[in-house]
């Protein structure tokens, strides 16, 4: 006879030992899951790197590491980091063709690629070397999506 999916479900949420009472299983982490040497903070995990390159350069070295140059969505993401970088300046995801303007934040210089500063967002020439941030999707919540999408299929 076929099992119900509901008592599949309550059976999986269990370690059973033989010869002991049925134990819980822990608690998958609640928060952001990221590779060691990142930070996790609302669904992203960011990487800062210790080392200089141009804005292209530090494109190419987050895409090695399956990530992208950090893209600013939100007031709290943009203060999280200025506080967590500290004084060094980084390059982040945000660049402008010549005759275009800046889509979003105020944005001081006259460069065509953006860096975090002290206080905010400036530009300068996409050939300078900084640091960079790199992001991507914390992996807690990949396989939080992945689960649901998972049920949804069966």
């Amino acid at each position: 006879p076929a099992v119900p999916t509901t008592v599949c479900f309550i059976i999986r949420q269990y370690l059973v030992h033989p010869g002991s009472a049925v134990v819980p299983s822990p608690n998958p982490p609640s928060g952001p899951w990221c590779p060691d040497g990142w930070v996790g903070y609302r669904g992203k995990c960011y990487y800062f790197s210790k080392a200089k390159e141009n804005w292209n350069n530090s494109q190419s070295n987050c895409s090695a590491l399956g990530a992208s140059l950090a893209v600013i969505d939100s007031e709290q993401e943009m203060t999280f980091l200025l506080r967590y970088k500290g004084t060094v300046y980084h390059w982040v995801g945000l660049r402008r063709e010549p005759s275009q303007s800046w889509k979003w934040f105020e944005v001081r210089g006259g460069g065509a690629c953006a860096y975090l500063n002290d206080v905010g967002v400036s530009s300068s020439s996409c050939e300078t070397e900084k640091n960079w941030i790199c992001a991507k999707p914390d992996q807690y919540g990949k396989r939080k999506e992945n689960s649901v999408e998972g049920m949804d299929k069966q």
